[in-house]
């Protein structure tokens, strides 16, 4: 099947899957990634490999709209009531999420650069598809609030850690014929790059269509800004080897704190993106190999059980010492269980950087991812209802329990 018959065929059963998932009361994100599994190589294999590799341009402007989207998290007045609160909370169920799964994966035998490197990834939580089960819900409150600041810093502490992480097996494998200079600096020099660079590269981008906004006042021409930012913001960070993840984040942040008219932006693009979403989904769900999953044997338990609980009892005890709202101490840890697109990506850059360790973990995440971006979801539109913060009544939310994998 060519690329155009198959995007067109992941937009249409995008929509339908869409409207019967309804049905069960589970949400549409769910249902876009139960398309792309049926429609992926998996199961039907009518959207092939090669057809993804094709569309995955699409999936990277999708996530960046996204990930601007979730920028807007960082607005300086919000973001100084309640950054230190977000922080607070994503340590806690981040540090202890990483400190189980490391230690639990030390336990069943294998070699502590194994259990760091998988530690490092539990701490990623999707922000794509929470974010999409957010505005599906149409969710606000105390709950809302602190779910998007915690998937916001979330990602750039995952990867702050891994690559210090990396930098220490690099360390500890020898210094390669180099001085201890030499060594520190190629070990240290990646998070610098990643995170300031990327940040810097969002900023400018950012401070460009903060400036260009203001000429602009047609949808049409607002859409046409917004996504040639975002995909010159995405295609630079490839060339510069920096992160579109947090290229993106920064556009977003710069935005919504240096444009008046970010509002209208934010709500213009709202309004637009939902088949760029809907792409997303379903080929991330036609990536999913559900075949990894019965083969991630103990260590693979370990990671899905020490990573769920770890964030869990973690954002429990985070709001708790924060004297939090009691919804926020019951359900914000089931908000977080979501992981997708940093893991993966950072599966990939082990495999191109450790080859001795690359089979056992991409294996045991690539199989979590599948179980995760199940799970996911629903529990985040759970802990939404359960609080309260959604026009949906709690007594709806057993059909998402009954629909639970």
């Amino acid at each position: 099947m060519d690329e155009l018959t198959s995007l067109g065929l992941i937009l249409l059963l995008a929509l339908l899957a869409g409207h019967l998932v309804k049905v069960v009361r589970i949400p549409e994100v769910t249902g876009y990634i139960l398309a792309g599994i049926a429609l992926g190589p998996s199961v039907l294999g009518w959207v092939t490999a090669e057809n993804l590799v094709a569309l995955e341009v699409l999936s990277e402007v999708a996530l960046g709209l996204i990930l601007f989207s979730v920028g807007s998290v960082f607005q300086f007045s919000r973001f100084r009531r309640l950054g230190r609160q977000f922080l607070y909370l994503t340590l806690t169920e981040s540090v202890l999420a990483a400190v189980i799964v490391t230690v639990g994966v030390l336990a069943v035998g294998h070699p502590w650069q194994v259990a760091a490197l998988l530690g490092a990834i539990a701490i990623a939580t999707a922000p794509a598809s929470t974010l999409m089960v957010v505005r599906e819900c149409d969710s606000e409150g105390p709950l809302t609030d602190n779910l998007l600041g915690i998937i916001a810093v979330n990602n750039l502490l995952c990867i702050s850690v891994y690559t210090l992480v990396a930098a220490t097996i690099d360390l500890g494998s020898g210094l390669g014929g180099g001085s201890i200079f030499d060594a520190v600096y190629r070990a240290i020099f990646p998070l610098v790059w990643q995170l300031a660079g990327s940040a810097a590269l969002g900023y400018l981008v950012g401070l460009m269509l903060a400036g260009w906004s203001t000429q602009v006042t047609e949808t049409g021409e607002i859409l046409i800004l917004l996504a040639g930012s975002i995909l010159f913001c995405v295609g630079v960070a490839h060339l510069l080897d920096l992160s579109p993840l947090v290229a993106s984040l920064a556009v977003g942040a710069t935005m919504v704190n240096l444009a008046e008219r970010s509002r209208a932006l934010f709500d213009t693009l709202s309004g637009t993106d939902p088949p760029f979403y809907a792409i997303f989904f379903v080929i991330a769900g036609a990536d999913l190999d559900l075949a990894l999953v019965p083969t991630m044997g103990v260590v693979g338990l370990v990671y899905v059980f020490g990573r769920a609980f770890g964030k869990f009892v973690g954002a429990v005890a985070g709001a708790r010492w924060l004297d939090l709202e009691k919804n926020v101490q019951r359900f914000l840890g089931f908000g977080l269980m979501a992981q997708a697109g940093l893991a993966v990506g950072l599966t990939i850059a082990i495999e191109q950087r450790y080859e001795s360790f690359s089979p056992i973990v991409t294996t045991v995440v690539l199989a979590a991812v599948a179980v995760f971006e199940m799970v996911g979801p629903i529990s985040t539109r759970f802990a939404l209802v359960q609080a309260g913060e959604t026009g949906l009544q709690p007594s709806k939310i057993r059909g998402d329990l009954d629909a639970l994998p």
